[in-house]
């Protein structure tokens, strides 16, 4: 038995809150992971800006011996200096993503969050044979899917508009005479309600609403198509990006 379109709306508008909240998930996640990068970009500066300090002190050490010229120990200062300023930039950019994760948690954006940011360990490769029915679970797919159907019902409800709907408030009689004065057109007893004739003068608005929602069902299928394609193109470009994370990370090692 076919649905409603306004229950199957609901299914679609559903499927948009699941969307909204796997969405907030992700946002969460990613901005975990880029606080978690911030601070391991904040301790690999300090570590830098200590060395190099030191290594300044060792070079003022060996200039006032007179083993060092001027311009190296100048150098070893400039050095030290950028390498704090690049200490403080960090600071900074950690701050700041701790702040849009603290934002994303519904806490006020202090830069204070108590967490221990570490990168989680790398999952396995994706294997193979993976089914492409599985992007079918994506939220937008399902909520796209259902308003093809909310639009095939509301066709159907615009053809079934055309024909009348005849209504009779019975002021006395029985079944019997109902049917005999409907035959008859004695219409002294029974009244036919105004959307028994309504169809007939409303034809052509009704036969254009009809036009109009099969309209809206081939738009519905469209968006379909464009949902998935972005959708395929999104676990594309993820396989592909994958491949190519790896074989950097691999350089850099």
């Amino acid at each position: 038995a076919g649905q409603s379109a306004v229950t199957v709306d609901f299914e679609a508008m559903s499927a948009d809150v699941a969307g909204a909240e796997l969405s907030l998930a992700a946002q969460t996640v990613k901005a975990w992971l880029g606080a978690a990068e911030a601070k391991q970009q904040l301790d690999l500066a300090e570590q830098t800006a200590t060395s190099y300090r030191t290594t300044a002190e060792q070079v003022r050490t060996r200039y006032e011996q007179g083993l060092r010229s001027p311009l190296d120990l100048r150098q070893a200062l400039a050095s030290a200096a950028s390498a704090e300023a690049q200490r403080e930039e960090r600071k900074v950019q950690f701050e700041r993503a701790v702040r849009r994760l603290e934002v994303l948690l519904g806490r006020y954006p202090s830069g204070k969050l108590d967490a221990d940011f570490k990168l989680p360990t790398l999952p396995g490769a994706v294997p193979a044979g993976v089914p492409a029915e599985i992007v079918s679970r994506r939220p937008d797919l399902a909520a796209a899917e259902r308003r093809i159907a909310a639009a095939g019902e509301r066709v159907k409800q615009s053809k079934a508009a055309l024909y009348p709907r005849i209504s009779l408030t019975a002021s006395g009689g029985t079944s019997t005479r109902d049917l005999e004065d409907l035959l008859t057109r004695n219409f002294s007893v029974w009244s036919i309600a105004a959307n028994a004739v309504q169809p007939l003068f409303e034809g052509g608005k009704l036969r254009a609403n009809v036009e109009l929602n099969k309209v809206r069902q081939h738009t519905a299928q469209l968006e379909f198509v464009n949902t998935a394609l972005n959708a395929f193109g999104e676990v594309e470009n993820a396989l592909v990006g994958e491949t190519l994370w790896n074989e950097r990370e691999a350089r850099l090692q």
